[in-house]
């Protein structure tokens, strides 16, 4: 069973396929000290990466089915829980925000959490700055390749020896906000890239998908609906 951790607010149709496809869903609540755009997403809630979940005390005491779920499907998943302080207004809610490609971390420095500084430098990874403090949400990463509609990110990635695929904003729900970011509308697993609605409905869809198949992974829309940034998944 794949067990995968997602914005409660996800659509019954994404669920759905989700279930066919062999996942067992964990559904975040909101965490009260977070904006409610982003207040549920996965990406702004926690950091997942070589078998430990880091998140804050906080949202473990506010959430703690959530992690007794996890302690039920993953007993093999290290939970690490931190005292970092959140805020509703950015970059007060970057702190769990971090993303690895290969063997670097993508993160705004000066608002990650410490802990998952500490845990990138256990790793081996090199840490990379970013002016952008939702790396995560902002890129979608797969094999050596991403895509992203920022520029900034993109040109960091490129510098990093990253292939990169530049797409126009906008064209992905994020209420109240006018759009939201490719990172936050899919995950990966495996070499499936799956996407939070229907990916036919970006302006840049052929592009988006030819940068996945050059990769040699394959796309799966997840409903019919127009992409809808959830902050991605984590897949334990």
């Amino acid at each position: 069973m794949k067990i995968i951790m997602t914005d409660e607010r996800i659509s019954p149709e994404c669920e759905r396929s989700l279930l066919k496809e062999g996942f067992y869903l964990i559904k975040m609540p909101p965490d009260p000290y977070l904006g409610e755009a982003v207040a549920s997403h996965p990406d702004t809630l926690a950091f997942f990466d070589g078998g430990e979940l880091i998140t804050t005390a906080d949202y473990c005491d506010n959430a703690s089915y959530v992690f007794s779920d996890v302690r039920e499907y993953r007993p093999d998943v290290k939970l690490t829980f931190t005292a970092d302080k959140r805020g509703k207004i950015y970059p007060e809610d970057c702190a769990m925000n971090a993303l690895v490609i290969g063997n670097k971390i993508f993160c705004r420095t000066d608002c990650i959490s410490r802990v998952v500084l500490d845990h990138a430098k256990r790793q081996g990874y090199s840490i990379v700055h970013t002016a952008q403090g939702y790396p995560t949400c902002t890129v979608l990463a797969f094999g050596g390749s991403a895509v992203t509609a920022d520029c900034g990110m993109a040109k960091i990635l490129h510098n990093e020896g990253i292939s990169v695929t530049l797409i126009r904003p906008g064209e992905i729900s994020l209420p109240p906000y006018e759009y939201g970011f490719i990172g936050g509308a899919s995950f990966v697993d495996s070499k499936k890239v799956y996407f939070f609605g229907d990916i036919s409905t970006h302006p840049d869809a052929d592009i988006i998908l030819d940068a996945i198949h050059r990769e040699g992974y394959e796309a799966v829309s997840l409903s019919s609906e127009m992409l809808t940034d959830l902050g991605g998944a984590i897949l334990l």
